[in-house]
């Protein structure tokens, strides 16, 4: 108003010459130019047009992960629920007809007599046992047909023993970290979510993503396994060793694991960093990454239709040389609910891939920053989890040797890229030479690609996830690899040997210790199937 009241004045009236000049208005922009500014030039049409596209290409993947964060939370924990006369595993696809389920008691004692009691009635009545934990195998490894099945998830007790941790078969190693973390240590080696079984994890000879490790089997020291005779043996790498080396990875065929001894290590606190690379590369930095000391990490080949199978994210953990000693727990807040709606909006949206792996690619995957090691080793399979009843997610899994694996990728892409809509994730870990195992999967130093669908739960999306499975595994056999057991049983015969040539003597092993084959499963039926069959094409 200052400055108004001055132009005012400087502008009112004069006499000249004996004429009076007309009082000046508001309205006149002769004396009050800044009351009448000028009109801004609109800008072209087409360039408004571009710029609302623009908005809305922004917009909708945005849109599209605020509807699965209020749309499509993260499921609560369930138990998985068997039916009166059937039971299934995760894969949801194989209802099967059970003979009965023997829940054993927590007290081991008592466990192992009701074992001994039920194999003498398998034995009378011609019936197969079969025993499981969290049934996260998807190829019928814990099932039988009209068999009795064994849960054993009462059998959790555990103590630290001499520096081993001593824990019972049916413990999850969410239950292990509790236990160990507020010691201030962790497990060693375990797969990347925290909800399997340690009978379990023992049974497959799983893997984790700490680099430059062999399987689980690396870090056990000794397992007491019940056989076929009712016998309670302790087995280990210098007693019945070749028990040992069948039961680590036997499916359960060899008997029932009860309880192992496994070494743990400090629950160091962990520093996250992350760079993109591209299959050429990703050797060559993964070998100077571990000039660090690296404990974690893994790869993620993008899925993104701008750069698919072209870049990948690695993702690596340095330690800090602290440790932590804090309690665990699960992280359902907004930054992991946020997580998971970007990861499940990305499933069949091109542009909800892209903007996910440009997320990604910015925060470094979803655990960036500190942490410790126990804390990213806890995360349950149901924080990214699908959550729809009509869609099934399953998993593969191929293993190249590292030297091939910049050969491997193109291909696979070429494979894949039909099935892109799919394809929700693949990542890459390294697993170092297995030793223990009686059919190893890691021959050499090798790198996992373990890839997750998310299908149509129907006959037919079945039958092209098996073509597709049989085409990566060819692919993985012509560079020297191999492929996961766990999964869908969808490799031919000639597959299966040709990956596995142990498996003869596999399974004159298992012929030998339980020769009336007690212990039995799907699996194990697919096993002998694929023997009796020609090696020819697949």
């Amino acid at each position: 108003m200052v400055r108004v009241h001055r132009l005012i004045l400087q502008n009112l009236p004069r006499v000249s010459n004996g004429k009076t000049h007309q009082f000046p208005t508001l309205s006149d922009k002769r004396f009050f130019p800044q009351l009448h500014p000028m009109k801004s030039s609109k800008l072209p049409k087409w360039i408004l047009w571009l710029l609302a596209l623009a908005f809305l290409w922004i917009a909708y993947p945005c849109a599209r992960v605020a509807f699965f964060l209020i749309s499509d939370p993260i499921p609560d924990e369930k138990p998985r629920v068997e039916e009166t006369n059937f039971i299934d595993d995760a894969s949801g696809m194989n209802p099967t007809r059970h003979s009965g389920i023997l829940e054993l008691p927590a007290d081991f004692n008592q466990s192992v007599s009701l074992l001994r009691q039920t194999l003498a009635q398998a034995l009378r009545e011609g019936k197969k046992i079969i025993p499981f934990g969290a049934r996260h195998s998807m190829g019928k490894q814990s099932l039988k047909e009209n068999a009795i099945h064994v849960n054993l998830r009462e059998l959790r007790a555990m103590r630290m023993e001499d520096g081993l941790l001593r824990v019972q078969a049916g413990a999850r190693w969410s239950q292990v970290i509790e236990f160990l973390a507020p010691q201030g240590l962790a497990p060693e080696v375990m797969q990347s979510n925290a909800d399997f079984s340690i009978g379990g994890t023992l049974s497959v000879n799983a893997h984790g993503w700490q680099p430059g490790r062999p399987p689980v089997s690396s870090t056990v020291e000794k397992i007491r396994i019940l056989t076929a005779d009712g016998v309670l043996k302790t087995c280990s790498r210098t007693e019945n060793q070749d028990l040992f080396r069948h039961a680590i990875g036997g499916y359960g065929m060899m008997g029932i694991i009860l309880e192992a001894w496994i070494h743990p290590v400090s629950n160091e606190i962990l520093r996250s960093s992350h760079e993109i690379t591209t299959p050429s590369e990703f050797l060559n930095l993964w070998v100077k990454m571990k000039k660090e000391p690296v404990r974690l990490a893994f790869g993620r080949l993008s899925v993104a239709p701008n750069s698919f199978f072209e870049t990948i994210l690695l993702v690596s953990y340095v330690s800090t040389d602290e440790t932590s000693r804090s309690s665990v727990g699960v992280k359902t807040g907004f930054a992991t609910s946020l997580s998971r709606a970007i990861f499940r909006a990305s499933l069949g949206s091109e542009r909800g891939k892209n903007f996910r792996n440009l997320m990604e690619g910015v925060a470094g995957g979803e655990a960036g920053g500190t942490h410790p090691r126990a804390n990213l080793l806890f995360e349950p399979v149901r924080i990214f989890a699908n959550n729809d009843p009509d869609k099934i997610d399953l998993l593969l899994e191929i293993f190249i040797p590292q030297e091939k694996f910049s050969d491997f990728v193109p291909i696979a892409a070429h494979l894949l890229r039909n099935r892109s809509d799919e394809l929700l994730n693949v990542t890459v870990r390294e697993i170092a030479r297995d030793t223990d195992s009686a059919l190893p999967y890691a021959k050499e130093k090798v790198f996992g690609l373990v890839m997750l669908f998310t299908l149509d739960k129907t006959v037919n999306a079945e039958k092209k996830f098996g073509d597709l499975n049989r085409d990566l595994i060819e692919c993985a056999l012509d560079h020297g690899g191999t492929f996961y057991l766990p999964y869908r049983n969808h490799a031919s015969s000639s597959q299966l040997n040709r990956a596995y040539p142990e498996l003869d003597s596999f399974l004159a092993a298992k012929g030998s210790t339980d020769p009336q084959s007690v212990f039995a499963s799907g699996f194990h039926d697919y096993l002998l199937a694929a023997r009796k069959e020609p090696v020819g094409n697949p």
